[in-house]
């Protein structure tokens, strides 16, 4: 996480030489990173849109702007232990927020007001990263600490991200002299996840004690770990594009239409405001542009410039331009008045950089290639596969005989032309959303049932989710819902009725393509566990968690067999709040609260899931498996309403009446305002 602070402090631990820096943008002098480019702060910062890459804090030439935006008071070879540092003499932890706090001062200072000042601190975003060093240096390497602990009972006042010490180099090296043998710690490897679980529990009692926080748990044990042991699939086949072309329009050009006669420009005040060195540049934007913080992400360019620029060097053709131009459009006619350059006149001068890249590169056919095949720089899904339960049943129990409907009002009663469309909630829900949201459809997810879907919509993607379903099968039964263990069944149905449309090759690249939302679980623990006590003369609670996660391992292998690659897999909600449990629990309105044994039941599965997830993805080569964690938001509103819009209070119920389904109609209201922020942040991870 050190940016560069120990350039400026007494310590043989430097970066601020070759071959440190030697890929870092801009072609500048090693910055004191401990990395050939970027750190995970600059990535952050950059993919937030913050700024482009996080300063350190002891740099003197910090500029306010610089110091209001962040940085980072990090030191490499530090530690939570203050005997970590004794032979090095970098930054302790303690010393780390001393510096914090003579930042707090200046930028109080910066900004004259108080209030603000400790705005800018409460919505900061903290990435805490220390641990391995204490152990390196201190339990493995020099064993000080050996002398007054064992491993299980060092200190464990760390809140902080933990990687594998048993996989740095150094603690090979000094284990193994001759380099043929050199191989991985596998006791040191075990010690880090034994930490990492105990942090992992830390982080959720400490959250409850500290209100108003979000504290997330970073596990970088399990993707590093899994570079290790498959290399092949890091290696140059997925490596990351060099260039980038952008075609668009005002969303996307960079400057091109300062070079046409058109009366749409960019290049006045008060456009470029806020860009680097508040010039107006052509972009429609105080600043940068989405072409640009992609390109900077991707360590490809700081700023992507336009193609028509007359001056344009070498390096900047060949790293990418942008083609478009603002007030642009697929249609020629949309054009006609601004005389800007459509789509169609943009593929021409693709066609132009193409030659002008073979010029560049000369004879070299495999070169020009490499250039030109990243045109596709994004990998987003344009499909869509929904299973599970009410939360994500977009109106398959409509098509079946069962009791859980909601295909009556008030559900419907807000969405799109106020009917009721089997969603139990008053308006989308959380696939609906997302598929919006990725751009996959316009409006909503279609159920597979529905027997009038047209070509495109199944191509784009369907829920197989069914209202009351859950993994255990036991749950339906009285429902007569549709399990999830059956909707894999709709699935294959599904891929048969695509290869029907498209054909088996490009059904197998959809397939691939998908993004994948598994939501269920908690209609198993409400009618099988807790209020029809069927699986308690089996399990106890924690042998019931296992037993669906069992199931939904299952699943998840099958969704893989069949060519499923992106899954999202949702945690459980606080059971103990839902209306259904406290309903039965509470007779007298005056005393319902949350039954906080199931909340804690709750948050054990999830914890158990999140570790599945990490345990799982490694076995599956090419997956992306991400846990998404609805419990913490969902507490959040409850315990503090009056930080959502529409607010929430014991009267609000999930479904038509006080016990029935689990998709509150006021409660989705909130749930959207959650989704709609926390899908941006999701766009990354899926990819």
């Amino acid at each position: 996480m050190d940016t560069g602070n120990n350039n400026y402090i007494k310590t043989i631990l430097k970066g601020n030489f070759l071959p440190y820096g030697q890929n870092f943008p801009g072609n500048v002098p090693p910055t004191g990173r401990f990395s050939n480019g970027k750190l995970v702060p600059d990535f952050l910062a950059s993919a937030l849109g913050i700024k482009d890459k996080v300063p350190p804090f002891l740099d003197p030439n910090l500029s306010d702007e610089e110091l209001v935006s962040g940085v980072c008071f990090a030191s490499a070879g530090s530690g939570w232990d203050d005997l970590t540092t004794m032979m090095t003499r970098v930054i302790t932890a303690d010393k780390q927020i001393d510096m914090f706090k003579d930042y707090i001062k200046r930028v109080k200072g910066i900004v004259g007001d108080e209030k603000k000042g400790m705005k800018i601190i409460n919505d900061a975003l903290v990435v805490i990263s220390a641990g391995t060093n204490d152990f390196g240096y201190n339990f493995y390497g020099v064993p000080t600490r050996r002398f007054q602990y064992t491993v299980d009972r060092m200190p464990e006042d760390a809140y902080s991200w933990f990687t594998s010490d048993g996989l740095l180099p150094l603690q090979m090296t000094a284990k193994f002299q001759n380099p043929l043998d050199r191989k991985c710690l596998e006791d040191q490897n075990s010690e880090s996840k034994a930490y990492n679980d105990k942090l992992s529990n830390l982080i959720n009692q400490l959250q409850t004690l500290l209100p108003h926080s979000k504290i997330v748990y970073a596990d970088i044990y399990s993707p590093l770990l899994d570079m290790i042991q498959n290399p092949k699939k890091y290696s140059n086949s997925t490596k990351l594009p060099s260039t980038i072309l952008i075609f668009g329009d005002s969303t996307m050009d960079t400057g091109n239409n300062n070079y046409i006669n058109t009366i749409l420009k960019g290049n006045h005040p008060p456009y470029g405001q806020n860009f680097l060195g508040h010039i107006p540049t052509g972009r429609f934007s105080d600043g940068k542009l989405v072409p640009d913080f992609i390109a900077s992400t991707l360590q490809i360019k700081e700023a992507v410039p336009p193609f028509l620029q007359p001056n344009l060097s070498d390096d900047e053709l060949l790293s990418g331009v942008t083609f478009a131009s603002a007030g642009s459009g697929w249609d020629d006619l949309t054009t006609l008045a601004t005389r800007v350059i459509p789509l169609s006149k943009q593929i021409d001068m693709f066609r132009d950089y193409i030659r002008r890249v073979k010029r560049i590169v000369g004879d070299d056919q495999e070169k020009t290639n490499n250039i030109i095949t990243y045109c596709n720089i994004t990998n987003f899904p344009s499909t869509i596969l929904i299973f599970g339960d009410s939360t994500v049943d977009t109106g398959n129990n409509n098509y079946i005989k069962t009791l859980a409907k909601g295909n009556y009002l008030p559900y419907g009663q807000d969405f799109p032309g106020h009917i009721p469309t089997g969603r139990f909630s008053n308006g989308k829900l959380v696939p609906d959303f997302i598929a919006s949201a990725l751009g996959i459809k316009a409006e909503a997810v279609p159920p597979f049932l529905d027997p009038n879907l047209s070509d495109d919509q199944l191509l784009s993607g369907v829920s197989f989710a069914s209202g009351g379903s859950g993994f255990d099968d036991l749950t339906t039964l009285v429902s007569k819902a549709i399990p999830v263990s059956k909707q894999i069944k709709l699935f294959r149905d599904y891929i048969r009725r695509i290869k029907g449309i498209v054909g088996e090759e490009k059904a197998k690249k959809i397939i691939s393509g998908s993004l994948v939302v598994i939501s269920a679980g908690a209609n198993d623990f409400i009618f099988s566990f807790y209020d029809i006590p069927t699986r308690r003369l089996e399990f106890s609670v924690g042998g019931y968690q296992d037993f669906l996660l069992d199931r939904l391992q299952s699943f998840v292998k099958e969704l893989y067999e069949l060519g499923c690659r992106k899954v999202i897999i949702a945690g459980l909600p606080p059971i103990g709040c839902l209306p259904i449990q406290i309903t039965l629990k509470f007779e007298n309105p005056l005393y319902r609260k949350c039954l906080e044994d199931q909340n804690s039941d709750a948050q054990s599965y999830n914890l158990k899931l999140s570790n599945l997830i990490g345990q799982l993805q490694p076995s599956l080569p090419c997956s992306r498996i991400i846990f998404a964690d609805i419990y913490q938001p969902l507490i959040d509103m409850i315990n503090h309403p009056h930080e959502y819009e529409s607010g929430i209070d014991g009267n609000n119920c999930y479904g038509t009446g006080k016990t029935m389904a689990k998709t509150s109609a006021s409660s989705a209201r909130l749930r959207q305002h959650h989704d709609e922020s926390a899908i941006m942040r999701r766009r990354q991870a899926i990819d």
